[in-house]
């Protein structure tokens, strides 16, 4: 029981959206209210492609940073981004934007941030099942001057659906709002989708598997994206949880392989009646 607990507070993943990643994996539940999470990792993909500049090499992240808060038992607000991303360049391919990108190698940039508010709808422990909805902005931070971004503001909103049964089963479904960079004043309306499942194994070890991706529109500006995640998820106490997780992107222009390595911190704010 203290595993799957500390489970609901630490489950999400790092937003590695921009031009390579879909959304991560996102629980319906809400964190105990008047505490904050913390998370700080770092992540590196071999092969990853840059549709948009025409630039492919590996991707290193450093700082993917998340923090999120609980001002109620129905209400929780997040932020996540990337400090740092920093791409060894091994190819430049004509594209869109392959004249204006970076001739440096390597080439980097702060990462796409997004703003998150998480509003629950049912409780498991009193529906039967958990279901939130998420609703996102994201800002154009990267710059595609960099090669490693788009320059759009995005728009998500997500159901999250959360069952217990032999393990913990995690839904998403959801729609994206995307701007289109090699199309003025334009944009296309994506799905965005996502299924988990956690196993526990020990009185402090969970194994995960994961399938996140984002169909519709497919496109240099704006294409498909798709990918599976194999991992483990260690807790040392209340507070503090490890995870690593082994990646593969599936999609037809993007095949990289990579690992995550994230930390996750949670801490009491405030007192809230």
């Amino acid at each position: 029981m203290k595993t799957l607990f500390l489970f609901f507070f630490f489950i999400p993943l790092f937003c590695i959206v921009a031009q390579q990643q879909p959304l991560p994996i996102e629980p319906a539940s809400i964190i105990e209210p008047g505490h904050a999470g913390f998370d700080f990792g770092f992540s590196h993909f071999h092969d990853q492609n840059f549709p948009l500049s025409g630039l492919s090499g590996n991707l290193t992240k450093i700082g993917n940073l998340r923090f999120r808060i609980s001002l109620s038992e129905y209400v929780e607000l997040q932020t996540d981004g990337t400090l740092l991303d920093l791409l060894y360049v091994k190819e430049r391919k004509p594209a869109f934007n392959s004249a204006i990108a970076s001739t440096r190698n390597p080439t980097g940039d702060i990462g796409d941030f997004t703003i998150w508010t998480k509003f629950s709808i049912l409780n498991e422990y009193t529906s039967n099942l958990g279901l939130s909805m998420r609703i996102g902005v994201q800002l154009p931070n990267a710059s595609n001057e960099s090669g490693l971004g788009i320059d759009e503001m995005n728009f998500y909103s997500t159901f999250l659906f959360e069952k217990h049964f032999a393990g913990v089963w995690i839904v998403n479904a959801g729609l994206g709002i995307l701007g289109d960079p090699t199309r003025l004043s334009s944009q296309h309306d994506v799905s965005t989708y996502g299924i988990a499942y956690f196993v526990p194994v020990g009185a402090s070890t969970i194994i995960t598997f994961q399938h996140t991706g984002r169909a519709g529109h497919s496109g240099v500006g704006v294409n498909g994206l798709k990918n599976w995640k194999i991992g483990i998820q260690e807790t040392y106490s209340n507070h503090f949880l490890v995870d690593v997780y082994g990646v593969k992107n599936t999609s037809v222009d993007d095949k990289a392989t990579g690992v995550e390595l994230t930390f996750h911190f949670l801490f009491h704010v405030m007192n809230i009646k």
